[in-house]
């Protein structure tokens, strides 16, 4: 079975299931020795990214495309698209599976070796980290045997968002946006111009603008202060209605039992009456009442080091636990197998 999805997951294929984004994020980050064979304005075939091998585990690449090249009229390019939050060192053999598993399927469709499309793949990157993974299977293999010229290439592209001025993600504004949000996940604050960036580029009233805005709340220490006044600025037409379909998005995924009360309750409904009251009185209250900041902080660094990048749900409930979960997690932390063992000391504590 796959890993479970997590934020980050979802969000990325989020950002690609349109045809038209996809389009512009290729457009902008393919080599040039790639895009000059594709035809201006190049359309785009979405393919089947879920592969089940013999032993009947199921994987998914985050998004597969086909190209007709111009060179030709049979001719096309695949392109393979994968995002990371980490610098995960066996990416190339990941990529080199799903490679595998797109070839397989070509083949049997066509039944013809020679004929089978050449895949580039694309790992869209937005850890903390520098990433140090090999940059292709021939990396990974022990040179030192002498027998290199068996070794496979596979080599990928990597875009490093993070080391990308934002401006320059995209040329288009809606994926500029949705490569910024990634950027900046996990941001303790973010500059006002950046935000503005991600809250202007998104289209009045799509799908993926409430994706996007649910997406940066949810993996960012914003403040909602923060992002009103960026509507505000950026979408003065529609900024309240926007607000409005935030805080029911909150209720219905049952975010953060306290703070969404506080949000939909009081800050929302204080907004509407002209004042954060319930914001001021409820989530800021409640977090100097209720937390020890720094400890949940070392805590989820330590979760993250041990079980890789965490679910929101969890560094959510990590950081409105009370004293006598913290202390018995932290304890539990360095002996447990697996996040979810951790979290279960607290529980019978």
């Amino acid at each position: 079975m796959n890993a479970p999805s997590t934020p980050h997951d979802s969000f990325f294929r989020a950002l690609v299931s349109n045809e038209r984004r996809a389009a512009a994020l290729l457009s902008d980050h393919l080599p040039k020795s790639v895009a000059v064979l594709l035809a201006p304005g190049f359309s785009l075939e979405r393919l089947e990214g879920t592969f089940v091998d013999g032993t009947g585990r199921k994987t998914q690449c985050d998004a597969l495309f086909r190209v007709r090249l111009q060179t030709s009229r049979r001719a096309s390019v695949c392109f393979l698209l994968e995002h990371k939050s980490y610098s995960d060192p066996a990416m190339p053999l990941q990529l080199t599976r799903y490679m595998s598993d797109v070839w397989a399927a070509e083949l049997a469709g066509r039944g013809s070796a020679g004929e089978l499309p050449p895949i580039v793949s694309l790992v869209f990157y937005h850890g903390r980290e520098r990433w140090r993974a090999p940059a292709s299977v021939r990396a990974m293999i022990d040179n030192s045997t002498g027998l290199g010229e068996f070794a496979p290439d596979f080599r990928y592209v990597l875009i490093d968002l993070p080391s990308i001025e934002p401006a320059r993600l995209s040329r288009d504004p809606e994926v500029c946006a949705g490569l910024l949000a990634l950027a900046v996940s996990r941001s303790a604050d973010l500059p006002g111009e950046t935000l503005d960036l991600i809250t202007g580029g998104t289209i009045d009233g799509s799908e993926f603008e409430m994706h996007i805005l649910s997406y940066v709340v949810g993996t960012t220490d914003i403040s909602l202060e923060a992002l009103e006044a960026s509507l505000r600025r950026m979408k003065p037409e529609s900024w309240e209605t926007m607000m409005g379909r935030l805080a029911e998005a909150w209720l219905e995924q049952g975010r953060a039992e306290g703070e969404l009360k506080g949000r939909a309750e009081g800050e929302l409904k204080g907004r509407a009456e002209g004042e954060l009251k319930g914001r001021a009185e409820g989530e800021l209250k409640g977090r100097a009442e209720g937390e020890l900041t720094g400890r949940a902080e070392l805590l989820l660094e330590q979760l993250e080091r041990r079980f890789g990048e965490l679910p929101a749900t969890v560094r959510h409930r990590v950081r409105r636990a009370e004293v006598s979960e913290l202390r018995s997690w932290a304890a539990a932390v360095l002996d447990a197998s697996s996040l979810d063992e951790v979290l279960a000391t607290g529980s019978k504590h």
